[in-house]
């Protein structure tokens, strides 16, 4: 009768399980790695924002935000486009990389290097701005930035396994499994994906700098 009661009174205590990392890091390990290299181009970057000189930081200003006179008075158009073709050259050339076979190692590169921008980006306008500069990063840009980064970075993990079963495919003596052409066309819809949220991204960049550029004096 104890037995039974003890057996229907009390809970069982649940044991506590430790998480699978091994099951983790084989579904997530790629976009881990993406992630690290982005974190450390953006610090790499803001190291360098720092020794880099004016004029060299300039002329990277078509992919980086440096030259905050300049897009201040392009207006809300001009604005969307400059932010706009800024990410769809790093998009684009996610694309590009993941269709060829040969773009694996030139991926997480492409990833870390707009980490490297956009600690460059960071890094100057608090180095040439101050506290006002830093305010007007985290404000006006880095919604956009963070946004933009976050697709980057799953759409370069989709671009890598595409790549990755390209080279397989091409380097296989067995005849494939999957047809070439509707697995780029999923890849290509992908892109499409990613390319409406880059937009979205570049809209929300306008619409803070409408709204809260003019609010700092540079």
């Amino acid at each position: 009768m104890k037995g039974i009661v003890l057996s229907l009174g009390l809970p069982r205590k649940r044991r506590f399980r430790l998480p699978d990392l091994k099951g983790i890091i084989k579904r997530h390990g790629v976009l881990m790695v993406f992630a690290v290299l982005l974190l450390a181009g953006l610090a790499f970057g803001a190291a360098y924002a720092y020794s880099a000189d004016r004029q060299t930081l300039r002329s990277l200003d078509f992919l980086f935000t440096t030259n905050l006179e300049s897009r201040l008075g392009k207006g809300a158009f001009g604005t969307m486009c400059a932010c706009f073709a800024s990410d769809f050259v790093f998009l684009l050339s996610a694309y590009f990389l993941g269709a060829a076979p040969w773009g694996i190692p030139f991926l997480p590169a492409l990833v870390c290097f707009k980490g490297f921008g956009t600690g460059i980006t960071a890094g100057y306008l608090c180095l040439s701005h101050g506290v006002s500069g830093a305010g007007f990063y985290l404000l006006v840009l880095l919604p956009g930035t963070f946004l933009f980064c976050a697709v980057l970075m799953f759409f370069s993990v989709t671009a890598f396994s595409f790549s990755r079963q390209t080279l397989k495919r091409m380097l296989s003596r067995q005849p494939a499994l999957y047809s070439l052409r509707e697995a780029l066309l999923r890849y290509s819809s992908r892109f499409l994906s990613a390319l409406g949220v880059t937009f979205a991204a570049s809209l929300l960049d306008t619409l803070l700098w409408t709204l809260f550029a003019g609010s700092f004096n540079f």
